[in-house]
């Protein structure tokens, strides 16, 4: 072979090298990128399970804004407010209403996809389908396309607790349980809610129990909710009453008429927007069977407003108020709750004030306590009112952990209240009363946070309900403050100075907002409200155990101080829950 012929070879060999030399920088890159992702995926599970290990698992929805929270109940044991319930927060933006037509309005648009939101699952909405969402949402401020594509009878998750199933078998027997009359009052419902709350109660009921479903309707406008409605109770297995009112009358009213041709040992009343899971009512009745006084509520689950999604509620919360008379959740103290968790987690929450959408009472204790106050209007105050009534007049209300009720929450009233009529004025006034006739001199202190409230006093005329109270020869408001709710946070009525802390020179005043509630945070300075502001009003108040004076802000929250980490001789003050779940006082004795 000559020099002529071995060239090609050499040369080749020569491409070979360097070819390989490429490919070996390029495997080099492969290798190195491929172990960054392999770091990157095992550092992001590390991190995770560190966070589920501190935090407790956490599961989240599509979108933020449907994002559904799973957290352990028992973590919140001690922990501030959480849920408002029973306020009114403004009726659907006249914008809103100019955008949606008579048809939208008026026409029926249940029609179930298979497997859609079974066994409590979200509903996934396309782009596409979540703009039409948008559009009609505030019809009935939830997600109207997700609740018309789920199934009325639809499956749950049972989310009792496990020792509850021991518990339900410890039960009289049904036979010995007293029957219910199920009451639902309804104003322009959506057809799919409203059949769906029907249907939970027949399907998850035992029918001997269930001596009728009552469905008040407080004068809707839709048409869906006429002659299509009643064609869909004829089908149903469980004996039905409608009744309709022929003018608004408001939920209050709307009760007392579905009560009055009640039936039932019991009156169970349901908001028309509920879903009832296994094992539900029982419990109801087989403590009202034990203790007629007994007013009973089950734990309100939350079903999405956005997905439909079920999460179960939490259970060791109890109801509350604060200074503005609006229904709150507070978390059980936490030596009641480790008390609890040590005996019987499955006993009932005695709860000082009740959410009052959702609850069972012995029908003639009902009527002997005096049902509702008839000259209550619309809706709002009612369930303060009969908390107070209850427990004043020798009720209990409680909380039971193993019945559980979903129900959806709303940000905003969709309904107008009639024409002629303030929702404010008819709030203001529904309060007044409840505080003339039930809170004695701490009513006074609620009369200056509410002047609007105060002022409508010379119009009420309270003198039945007052005549009711010395006939049941109920006992006095102080009386509820230390024996059911001995955490209370009110001050007293007419020794408190109340006001606003103001900076003269800046004209800005201090916000007491906390960020986190139950948690400790810096106080802001803000532009002072012309009105009524609840963040910028504080109380001083002596104490009652000498132990100087205490500056409060709402929701249990107090001003204190304490040392700075980084430098022990430096004093932050800080809003933070009120100590050890008494009235509290300042930690560097402020004031």
């Amino acid at each position: 072979m000559g020099i002529d012929d071995t060239f090609p070879f050499l040369l080749n060999l020569k491409w070979l090298r360097k070819n390989y030399r490429r490919r070996g920088v390029i495997l080099l890159w492969v290798i190195g990128i491929l172990a960054f992702l392999l770091c990157w995926v095992l550092l992001t599970l590390l991190i995770l399970l560190a966070q589920e290990a501190l935090l407790g698992p956490v599961f989240l929805t599509k979108s933020s804004s449907s994002s559904l929270l799973t957290v352990d109940p028992d973590s919140y044991a001690g922990r501030g407010v959480q849920l408002l319930v029973g306020h009114f927060n403004g009726n659907l933006p006249a914008e809103r209403r100019a955008n949606l037509t008579e048809d939208e309005l008026n026409k029926n648009n249940y029609s179930p996809i298979p497997e859609a939101g079974q066994n409590g699952h979200p509903v996934e909405l396309s782009p596409e389908e979540e703009k039409r969402a948008e559009h009609t949402f505030g019809i009935n401020q939830f997600n109207l396309l997700a609740s018309d594509s789920i199934a009325i009878n639809r499956t749950l998750p049972d989310i009792r607790r496990i020792q509850c199933r021991a518990y339900a078998e410890k039960l009289p027997p049904i036979s010995k349980l007293p029957d219910t009359s199920i009451i639902i009052v309804f104003h322009n419902e959506a057809f799919s809610t409203l059949a769906r709350t029907i249907t939970s109660v027949i399907n998850r009921s035992p029918h001997s129990l269930l001596r009728e479903i009552i469905l008040v309707d407080d004068f809707s406008n839709r048409k869906f909710l006429g002659a299509e409605l009643e064609l869909f109770l004829q089908t149903l297995p469980i004996r039905i009453k409608l009744i309709r009112a022929k003018e608004r009358v408001g939920l209050i009213r709307a009760r007392l008429m579905g009560a009055q041709e009640a039936v039932g040992n019991v009156l169970t009343f349901l908001d028309s927007h509920c879903e009832c899971t296994r094992g539900w009512l029982e419990p109801l009745l087989a403590r009202i069977r034990k203790e007629r006084k007994a007013v009973v509520c089950p734990i309100i689950d939350v079903i999405n407003d956005q997905t439909f999604a079920y999460q179960k509620g939490i259970e060791l919360f109890r109801g509350g108020f604060n200074w503005n008379m609006q229904f709150r959740w507070y978390a059980v103290p936490t030596d009641m709750a480790k008390q609890r968790h040590q005996k019987d987690p499955t006993a009932a929450i005695v709860s000082p004030t009740m959410a009052g959408g959702l609850f069972s009472i012995d029908k003639q204790f009902f009527q002997e306590l005096g049902a509702y106050d008839p000259d209550m209007d619309i809706w709002g105050g009612e369930n303060l009112e009969m908390s107070f009534r209850v427990w004043q007049c020798g009720g209990v209300i409680e909380i039971l952990p193993c019945s559980h009720v979903g129900h959806v929450f709303r940000h905003a009233s969709p309904h107008d209240f009639p024409k002629e009529k303030s929702s404010g004025k008819i709030l203001n006034s529904n309060l007044a009363r409840v505080s003339e006739v039930w809170m004695d001199q701490w009513r006074h202190f609620f009369y200056k946070i509410s002047p609007q409230a105060s002022a409508l006093i010379p119009s009420l005329d309270v003198s039945e309900r007052i005549e009711l109270r010395k006939k049941l020869n109920c006992k006095n408001f102080n009386w509820y403050l230390r024996n059911v709710w001995k955490d209370n946070f009110l001050p007293n009525g007419r020794s408190a100075l109340i006001g606003r802390f103001r900076h003269l020179s800046s004209n800005s005043c201090l916000f007491g907002r906390p960020s986190n509630p139950g948690k400790r945070h810096r106080l802001t300075m803000g532009t002072c409200s012309l009105g009524f502001d609840i963040w910028q009003f504080w109380v001083l108040a002596s104490s009652k155990e000498s132990e100087g004076v205490r500056l409060m802000s709402d929701e249990h929250q107090c001003l204190s101080a304490a040392k700075e980490q980084t430098d022990n001789n430096v004093w932050r003050v800080q809003l933070r829950e009120c100590g050890g779940h008494s009235k509290g006082r300042n930690d560097k004795g402020l004031g």
